[in-house]
This record gives C-alpha cells, structure tokens and sequence, in this order.
C-alpha cells in the first residue's frame, strides 16, 4: 500500500489526470492542464540517517500549505478540486509581493474592496496593486487586474 493510494480515490470522484512518483504527486486537471503538486519532504535525520520528521506540501496555482497528516492533505486538495479555496496573488510593479487564499462565502464579483477587507487592509493599502485568481475549475478565475 503506497501513502499516495488515497489520490486514486480523488482521480476517480473528480476524472483528474495523476501522475504519482515516489516523494511526490501531480494531479491535471484535463480540461485546462491545471496542476495540484504534492509533495513528501523529509528532514532532522538521526544519527542512523533516519528520517525523524515529515511533512507534505500541496502546491496550487500561486499558493502553498504545509501539513502533517495525508488525511489534511486529502481534504484541502479536495477544497480546491471543488473551488472552495481560491489563490490570490497581489503584484506592484510587476512582481508578485504577497498572497493567500480566499474560502467560504466569496462572492459572485470580487471587488478590491473585498479583497482588502478580507486580508486584513484598508482599501488604499492596495492602491498601485493588481491581483490575479485562480480557481480549479477555471469559473472563478480573474485575471490581473488593477485593485483600486
């Protein structure tokens, strides 16, 4: 039994591609090439060169989170397969400068009024900002716009 065995469950609820390795998993979404990265990443080896520590990271448009238990890996992929966790990035002056991820109730139209609000800022906190969206299923996407 391999620890990816859990992703073949989600490949068929969801008809993704799956390509699995050894430390690591890619899901493709076939419809726009999307991909969901997971990986195994091992480390603080004792002295008989065992690996004492392990954690997984899922890896998703613009945006990344750490676990340490599949199970959490098998739920927040699941979140994103069925976009109820969308990538946000901010960029200024062309290059990406913060991000994270909107869940729960988003509404139909993102203002940057409700991106403000929702990270935590002042609306002219993102004045000079563009922000972009990404969405599994591709119906929520935005694509770089001005946030003021």
């Amino acid at each position: 039994m391999s620890k990816w065995d859990f992703l073949y469950g989600i490949q068929k609820s969801y008809d993704t591609g799956l390509e699995i390795k050894e430390d690591s998993a890619e899901i493709i979404n076939k419809k726009t090439d999307e991909k969901i990265s997971v990986f195994e990443e091992r480390y603080n080896r004792d002295k008989a060169g065992t690996d004492a520590d392990c954690e997984y990271i899922v890896c998703f448009a613009t945006q990344h989170r750490h676990f340490d238990d599949l199970c959490d890996v098998d739920e927040y992929v699941r979140q994103i397969l069925d976009d109820e966790v969308l990538p946000v990035e901010f960029y200024k002056d062309g290059k990406a400068r913060f991000g994270g991820e909107l869940s729960g109730a988003i509404p139909d139209e993102l203002s940057p009024r409700f991106l403000a609000a929702y990270f935590g800022l002042a609306a002219d906190q993102l004045t000079g900002f563009e922000y972009e969206i990404r969405s599994w299923s591709g119906k929520h996407d935005v694509k770089r716009r001005k946030a003021e």
